[in-house]
């Protein structure tokens, strides 16, 4: 039986899956015989392109108020989101208090590329809605994913109630135009390399993009 095929093939699987969950559970840079490095700019990530296939960048994160006004806009360092929830909101609360602004954040709300029940158990205290199946289905339409993972079920009952949909609504009229000026007025590539020049760049560019709402508001 310690020989036989199907065991030995199965016990393999097995291991990998647990190195797999190890990662998952604690997402630190390994270096690997498979790692791979850019020698133009070892601080960029290979990155999954809008239309399919790979580029060399960096996954820019931003967080916005209403009419597009940026909180935050971030360089974070992995090309998946699922880790990025807890440092963006982090800094947005963190730039909620040096700019001095009354009253508090009311609520948080993300796509399910930030779902981690990790994340949920850490802002477990604030106002949080994030899609735990994928948007579709949150927004009513038929998807491939509309049960919950493990460790997310309270998020998916949050979001289940009228008031939690209703709220969920408003996420990509806040965020996604936000992006989308963005590309439209400074485009999608950086012109500086290394993250402490991209970090400043985007930064510049999230400060112009403000001053262009304050400028052109109308009350």
């Amino acid at each position: 039986m310690e020989r036989k095929t199907v065991l030995v093939r199965q016990r393999t699987r097995v291991e990998r899956a647990r190195a797999w969950l190890e990662r998952a559970r604690t997402p630190q840079p390994v270096l690997s015989p498979d790692s791979r490095a850019c020698l133009s700019d070892p601080d960029s990530r290979l990155i999954h392109g809008k239309h399919g296939g790979y580029l060399q960048g960096y996954n820019i994160q931003i967080a916005c108020a209403r009419r597009q006004l940026l909180l935050a806009i971030e360089v974070h360092d992995n090309p998946s989101d699922r880790t990025a929830l807890v440092p963006m909101v982090s800094k947005i609360q963190h730039n909620h208090r040096d700019a001095d602004l009354s009253g508090e954040i009311q609520l948080f709300l993300a796509d399910n590329g930030y779902a981690s029940a990790a994340a949920f158990e850490t802002l477990a205290d604030l106002p949080l809605l994030v899609s735990v199946t994928s948007d579709a289905h949150q927004a009513g339409f038929p998807a491939k994913r509309q049960e919950a993972p493990a460790g997310q079920q309270a998020m998916a009952a949050r979001l289940a109630t009228p008031a939690g949909k209703e709220q969920y609504r408003r996420r990509s009229a806040l965020v996604e135009p936000g992006f989308a000026q963005l590309f439209q007025r400074f485009g999608r590539y950086l012109n500086y390399r290394s993250r402490n020049a991209v970090e400043a760049e985007i930064k510049f560019l999230g400060t112009v993009h403000n001053l262009n709402k304050l400028f052109t508001h109308k009350p």
